[in-house]
């Protein structure tokens, strides 16, 4: 036994390690054409490795940390399948089915994840989807406090069994290359919903601007805080409850049969989201309140599951029942107790046709407990989501005594960050492992999760291009070759570097006509801003497809399309082909009138319509929509507008006498926008400021 134990060390150094390649080099890989290619991997320290592709083998030796790279030279775009095969020692790692095409990284929060079997008409889209040259690599969703070199995960083959779970934009992106130029297209999708643009950027990159390396060494220290006061914060806030007589005790309204289908609540309170306590009872206190509420059921959603969406409720827990079964408490769990958003799956054997009956168990410590999700957003399995109204019943279970002024500013709070939001957290996770695999360039479809507060928004205009430059920068491209026309002549060099086509935020939620600011719109701002200042980028208009009801427009088709505009002309080469929205050029003060100047690219401006998935159509007889007018006051109002020529707008009210000020779709959701090309693109929101004003 003890000459064993002196033997093992040895056996452990003379073991040989398989060669392991990159978490990105698997079966049905693509690798980017026309311009030279790293493969790397892990091996034994000092082990020779050889990677043989397409009749070239390449030669390296692992280093002291156990890794390799070799790069391959310039590929041309295949469609044949072929082997990429690595050798280290005995050991072989043969790869199939490795293609050669064009890779482009798409990135982003839920809309870029947004899959294609919930995309509008997607049985049908996915019944087409036969694209065996189409393939996904999706990126695992998760956060790292620090840089990461691995990921795990397997390329996809385009087919209509695969395509629901891909990216809705990056599939509809890349079937339009696919189809205009013939070659293989691999998407690396790395996105993750509800998660801000700071998450996507190195530490490095964010401490060269002041207010950006203080925020995130905030965030970074509330991160590594935070598992201890979860852990305290139970006990802090459960302390406090019983301080102040708000401690919640046995479940009456259930044992009263509250959350039973059967009850009778004729004799509660009817109320319309959103309400609070103080709106809806009149109630000067918290408590522990019931909310009910029927719903009807098509015959087609019996025995299927699906997810009720509650939204944001603040400062309450809450026990949801469906058809009496309860489906989900949050509890005091910490932290959703203060900024959850509640979602609860509902299982199928619960679902029936006809009535059915949600109840909520709320426990508030104030007032200001209540619901604010209006029938259309609970995710209700029917054919028309407008058809469910907003209407609760709502019942008091017992009422808390007040709670001071001074006691509520005693109350725990609980500073928290969840992982995937702080700070270089996804650029650790899920950015740093993919480089430097070969690409073409990057699609981004991310914002809403920065629009608030407004200052917030308004960093974006440094954020934003700083997460661009970060990441051409962390892949040293400064100049890819371009695949030239349709067809793929990879001799047709446009000279950019590292293209980046980004998706300025769609139209969302409540439709306002007061002349608000719009934090919304500061963020579109710094969209344009950057579309302006940062070469090589584009950016599609989606002003026209949003939704007043969900955050996620369900059509996804015109997004992959809008970008696959600006790839196909700037990336690929393709000549006449109007691949840009009408973006604010400039604009002059004429008689009482202002007049704006639009880059049209190429195509002339019109008042337009657009209906679904159709392209955007001639209105002539239709007026301008969303424009406004101010003068020095800089106080709003609705103008009339007329458009002059191909590329002008004249704008004018005659409560403006002295106009200084115009703004066009400035806010959340300017439902109705209607300035297009004639090309179908809509116009881009804008505002001008008196100070740039020309005479």
């Amino acid at each position: 036994m003890k000459r064993l134990f002196f033997l093992l060390p040895f056996l452990l150094q003379t073991a040989v390690a398989k060669p392991v390649p990159a978490g990105l080099f698997t079966d049905h890989a693509v690798l980017q054409q026309g311009h030279p290619v790293p493969v790397w991997g892990t091996a034994d320290v000092g082990e020779k490795i050889s990677v043989a592709f397409a009749g070239k083998t390449y030669a390296t030796t692992a280093g002291a940390d156990g890794k390799w790279q070799v790069v391959l030279d310039s590929l041309t775009a295949t469609t044949e399948p072929r082997e990429l095969v690595i050798r280290g020692g005995s050991d072989t790692v043969t790869l199939k089915d490795v293609l050669v095409g064009e890779v482009w990284l798409a990135s982003g929060q839920s809309n870029m994840d947004w899959p294609v079997k919930e995309v509008s008409n997607a049985p049908a889209e996915i019944a087409a989807a036969n694209f065996p040259l189409i393939h996904e690599f999706r990126v695992p969703r998760k956060g790292s406090l620090e840089p990461l070199d691995t990921v795990q995960s397997k390329w996809i083959a385009c087919t209509p069994e695969t395509v629901g779970g891909f990216s809705g934009v990056a599939y509809f992106f890349a079937r339009d290359l696919h189809q205009k130029m013939g070659v293989p297209i691999g998407i690396i999708h790395s996105s993750f919903g509800g998660t801000p643009a700071e998450a996507w950027t190195s530490r490095e990159a964010l401490e060269r601007v002041p207010e950006l390396k203080a925020q995130a060494a905030e965030q970074v220290e509330i991160m590594e805080k935070t598992p201890a006061a979860i852990k305290a914060f139970p006990i802090d806030l459960a302390a406090w409850e019983t301080a102040n007589g708000l401690v919640d005790t046995i479940n009456e309204g259930f044992k009263n049969g509250w959350a039973a289908p059967e009850f009778d609540d004729s004799g509660w309170t009817a109320a319309t989201a959103g309400f609070t306590l103080s709106s809806a009872l009149k109630a000067k206190t918290g408590g522990v309140f019931w909310l009910r509420k029927v719903v009807d059921l098509p015959a087609e959603s019996a025995g299927k599951p699906f997810r009720l969406g509650l939204g944001h409720l603040s400062e309450q827990y809450d026990t949801v029942y469906f058809n009496g079964v309860e489906i989900g408490s949050l509890g005091k769990a910490p932290p959703e107790f203060y900024t959850c958003w509640r979602t609860y799956n509902v299982p199928g054997k619960l679902v029936q046709a006809g009535r059915n009956v949600i109840a909520i168990r709320f426990v508030a410590h104030t007032q200001k407990g209540g619901i604010y999700r209006q029938g259309p957003e609970l995710g209700l399995p029917v054919a028309d989501p407008q058809s469910i109204d907003n209407t609760w019943k709502i019942a008091f279970e017992r009422e808390f005594p007040p709670v001071s002024a001074e006691a509520l500013s005693q109350r725990p709070k609980l500073a928290t960050m969840k992982i995937q939001n702080t700070p270089t957290a996804l650029f650790n996770a899920m950015i740093n492992p993919l480089i430097p695999y070969g690409l073409r360039g990057a699609i981004w479809y991310q914002g809403e999760s920065n629009t608030n507060p407004a200052k917030l928004a308004d960093l974006y205009k440094k954020l934003f291009p700083l997460l661009i430059s970060d990441w051409r920068i962390r892949w040293g491209q400064p100049a890819l070759p371009g695949s030239g026309a349709p067809g793929g002549d990879p001799s047709a060099s446009t000279g950019q570097a590292f293209p980046f086509y980004f998706v300025q935020l769609a139209n969302n939620g409540s439709v306002f006509r007061d002349h608000r600011e719009s934090s919304w719109g500061v963020l579109r701002e710094a969209q344009s801003q950057t579309l302006a200042n940062t070469p090589d980028t584009g950016m599609a208009v989606t002003i026209d497809i949003g939704s007043d009801v969900t955050i996620h427009p369900l059509n996804k088709q015109d997004v992959g399309k809008r970008l696959a505009l600006w790839a196909r002309a700037k990336a690929y080469g393709e000549t006449g082909l109007v691949f840009q929205s009408p973006l604010y050029q400039s604009h002059s003060v004429e008689a009482g009138k202002i007049r704006v100047r639009f880059d049209t690219g190429g195509s002339p401006l019109m008042v337009g319509q657009k209906q679904g998935l159709e392209t955007a159509k001639e209105t002539p007889q239709a007026k301008l929509e969303w424009f406004e007018i101010a003068g020095a006051d800089g106080k709003f109002v609705w103008a009339d507008a007329v458009i002059d020529g191909d590329n002008t707008v004249v704008v004018s009210s005659p409560d403006v006498p002295a106009p200084t000020q115009v703004r066009y779709a400035w806010a959340t959701n300017p439902e109705g926008c209607n300035l297009y090309s004639k090309a179908g693109l809509p116009a881009s929101p804008f505002r001008t400021l008196p100070d740039n004003a020309q005479h």
